[in-house]
């Protein structure tokens, strides 16, 4: 019988499978393989989170991840995959942090690709907080910034100065490139709203 250890944390679901290797120690827990699903109170999953190794630190109260995959869905469907090569689990405030190489994407025809260095996810606010190179793709639109705000309950991302843009023709006659301070991206009405604070935004058209 494959043998299963369930540990329970606040409104986490922490499921622990497949005859895993745990090492105890006075201060930390080490698991080779960690796969975390949270429901909502009528039973949908809203996230998971897995990673083949990590560490928890208890004096913390941190999970140390590896390799780490976030699946979050919406009534009951996928909807994103986030993946990165590490992560920080924060458990009190439920605070997750991502390192390296972070690369968000959707499920949707003409899906989008978020990439960016490191970033922030505030699992109650819904908010991901995308810091360094962040790089905005899909068949139509390229974004550059080197900072970034996704709010997963409105799916608008908003771009901070200083924000690249550039348009991809069907075509391909022409391409669009812009320059602004801010730009806002619905991901649902794929729409795009540029915002300039101090002068007027700067745009080049080649035909």
């Amino acid at each position: 019988m494959i043998s299963r250890i369930f540990i329970y944390f606040s409104s986490f679901l922490l499921t622990i499978g497949c005859a895993p290797s745990i090492k105890k120690s006075e201060a930390d827990l080490t698991i080779e393989y960690l796969s975390m699903t949270h429901f909502d109170s009528n039973g949908y999953k809203l996230y998971s989170i897995s990673s083949p190794k990590s560490i928890f630190i208890k004096n913390k109260q941190i999970y140390k991840l590896g390799k780490t995959e976030i699946v979050l869905y919406k009534e009951n469907k996928l909807d994103y995959f986030i993946n990165s090569n590490k992560s920080s689990l924060f458990i009190n405030n439920k605070d997750i942090e991502l390192e390296g190489n972070v690369i968000l994407y959707d499920t949707k025809e003409n899906a989008n690709t978020v990439s960016a260095d490191n970033a922030f996810w505030n699992i109650n606010k819904s908010e991901f907080n995308l810091v360094g190179n962040v790089n905005l793709k899909n068949n139509s639109i390229n974004l550059l910034s080197s900072k970034a705000l996704l709010n997963k309950k409105e799916n608008i991302i908003k771009f901070f100065k200083p924000v690249k843009y550039k348009y991809f023709s069907n075509s391909s006659t022409f391409n669009y490139k812009l320059k602004s301070d801010n730009a806002y991206y619905d991901l649902d009405k794929k729409s795009l709203l540029f915002e300039s604070e101090n002068k007027r935004v700067k745009s080049k058209i080649n035909f």
